[in-house]
């Protein structure tokens, strides 16, 4: 197998990087991604920017309209309840399987990441709060050992992450009022090799904010028939 080129490392270092971004709720539903900025950010000509964008559009990630313009696409409560149900069965079954397999340095690193996310709740810092929550969630499963698995669960990931900013500051409040530490606790399980814990932590905390994110739309279509 041919090693990959400096041009090819640097596309997919493109296309990695706005995936990131999608998955950290960088961009928000509907917005446009613009290929000029996005060339600025990554310091790269438009080619490899294009190119990314419509790797995510046939990945379906993204939306490209008659105009040209690629954007966020907006999911409808539906397709929301539809990838929460996914998403519970996929990463129940990786934080299960990450118990029986995570190593003392996961867990260290899962560790340090949670005190990470509590420490963006403190100072309000949205943006650095869902970079870090997304990083504990993929260290978490990427410890599953179940490669295959872990890229479904971000291909999912990359659709639900526009709408994670929703979820401030109500339902972030009311997670530190309820269950504040869960991720300790999730740590603690993989300690213990409780799959069945772990499991119950992350499809807890799934099912709370994609119903929250869902029910949102009903509040916003009272809104709109008042």
């Amino acid at each position: 197998m041919s090693e990959a080129t400096p041009e090819t490392a640097m596309r997919e270092s493109v296309y990695q990087g706005i995936r990131g971004s999608l998955i950290c709720g960088r961009f928000a539903p509907g917005e446009k991604l613009l290929l000029r900025q996005l060339a600025s950010e990554f310091e790269v000509s438009l080619t490899p920017v294009r190119e990314a964008l419509h790797r995510l559009i046939a990945e379906g990630v993204l939306t490209q309209e008659h105009s040209r313009s690629v954007r966020v696409p907006i999911l409808s409560k539906a397709r929301v309840l539809e990838l929460r149900d996914i998403r519970l069965s996929l990463e129940g079954l990786a934080a299960e399987r990450a118990a029986a397999n995570a190593t003392a340095a996961d867990i260290k690193v899962l560790e340090r990441l949670a005190g990470e996310v509590e420490a963006a709740r403190r100072s309000g810092d949205i943006a650095k709060d869902t970079q870090k929550v997304a990083e504990f969630q993929v260290a978490l499963y990427r410890a599953s050992e179940m490669p295959v698995l872990v890229r479904h669960i971000e291909m999912l990931w990359l659709q639900t992450g526009p709408y994670i900013r929703l979820l401030h500051p109500d339902f972030i409040r009311m997670v530190q009022q309820v269950r504040a530490g869960w991720r300790y606790e999730l740590c603690d399980a993989l300690r213990e090799r409780d799959g069945g814990k772990a499991r119950k932590l992350i499809e807890t905390d799934i099912s709370e904010a994609l119903t929250y994110l869902a029910n949102l739309f009903d509040a916003a279509a009272l809104i709109n028939h008042a």
